[in-house]
């Protein structure tokens, strides 16, 4: 199955870089080094920084593996019976909440969020639900 997975996230100048990045990496098991991070001025100049990462094939189809056994079980069941509406013409799209990450807890936030997309190719438009659910199964 033809996968992949964006994440994006921004860092604010009062955030811990190290610490949002080492729980990525102990989490999913990313190697803090295949980020790419960019360094944008703030309101008051304060920096901020636009971090995204690109994973494919097996370290797309490991991250999502990880990701649906670890996300709480009841945004697991919400995204599951729902899942038309997180399904966007990108693929699955998906918001955790950064500072419970912290906590290395994965659930779903609309503020302040780690954002994660997960595509896969869908050819017949009346399969996408089956296809992530499937997916999501895995």
């Amino acid at each position: 199955m033809q996968l992949e997975v964006r994440i994006k996230l921004i860092l604010h100048a009062t955030e811990n870089e190290n610490k949002v990045m080492e729980k990525l990496e102990n989490i999913f098991h990313i190697e803090q080094k295949n980020f790419q991070i960019e360094e944008i001025p703030g309101h008051f100049n304060n920096p901020i920084l636009l971090i995204s990462m690109k994973l494919k094939k097996k370290s797309a189809e490991n991250f999502v593996s990880v990701f649906f056994s670890k996300i709480k079980k009841m945004d697991f069941q919400e995204i599951f019976d729902n899942i038309e509406e997180y399904v966007t013409s990108s693929g699955l799209s998906l918001r955790i909440s950064k500072q419970k990450l912290i906590s290395e807890i994965l659930t779903i936030s609309k503020e302040d969020a780690i954002k994660i997309n997960i595509n896969t190719p869908v050819y017949v438009k009346n399969e996408t639900k089956r296809i992530y659910q499937e997916l999501m199964k895995k």
